[in-house]
């Protein structure tokens, strides 16, 4: 059995250092503007899916969520900064590591990913509210066109929710400028994954959607239906 204790988990320290980053440092370089059309959960399990223009997106997204959200979230990020050299960093402020090129490495802390996202204990048993998890589901930056959207964590992540799950988009917009460029971040409005819904089918939409939020086109077909309701 997976022992948890080998992912430190979030710390405070970190947060507030990936947090200032991004409201503070970044605003050096970057005007950042937020767009919203809902309001959001403040408690139970929420899944954002975003874009991933460039590594940038990290602490300027993270301290926009937190100003949006008023919610911590988790990240899942590449295996790669979970190296010794970042010193535990990138662990530390939340980041659950997947390795594209050999996924079933990562399969302890995709199952990882899933109990931090509802909050269950090692039985399966729910002990709390639930969790905000923040996925890339392009997996690496694209920085001027859409990548096609990995279904396996999605699908693996959710698994089947006992209730619906809420899911956000959102989506990053860099412009150049002088002496500062420009960032803007779009959050959709909260959709609702059920249990009966087609996981491809769900993420597929819902990557038209980050494609929308990020002024850019969605180049890719939707996958062959395998349940009914998949999308909302």
């Amino acid at each position: 059995m997976f022992n948890y204790t080998e992912h430190p988990g979030k710390t405070q320290w970190a947060s507030r250092t990936l947090h200032f980053m991004g409201s503070v440092f970044m605003r050096m370089f970057f005007k950042i503007r937020l767009e919203t059309v809902s309001s959001f959960p403040k408690d139970g399990p929420l899944l954002i899916l975003s874009k991933h223009t460039t590594e940038l997106d990290i602490p300027i997204g993270y301290a926009a969520m937190q100003t949006v959200l008023q919610r911590h979230a988790w990240c899942i990020m590449k295996a790669s900064l979970a190296r010794p050299r970042y010193m535990g960093f990138f662990w530390k402020i939340g980041g659950i590591p997947l390795d594209r090129d050999r996924p079933e490495k990562s399969k302890q802390y995709l199952v990882y990913a899933r109990k931090i996202l509802y909050n269950l204990d090692w039985t399966g048993k729910k002990e709390g509210t639930g969790n905000v998890l923040v996925l890339f589901p392009e997996e690496t930056t694209y920085p001027k066109r859409m990548g096609e959207g990995q279904a396996a964590g999605f699908r693996f992540i959710t698994g089947k929710p006992a209730s619906p799950l809420n899911v956000l988009c959102a989506g990053f917009t860099y412009k150049r400028g002088f002496p500062r460029g420009e960032v803007l971040i779009r959050f959709g409005p909260v959709r609702e994954y059920t249990r009966e819904m087609d996981p491809g089918l769900f993420l597929h939409e819902r990557m038209k959607e980050i494609a929308g939020l990020s002024s850019m086109e969605y180049p890719f077909e939707a996958p062959r239906v395998r349940t009914a309701g998949a999308s909302s």
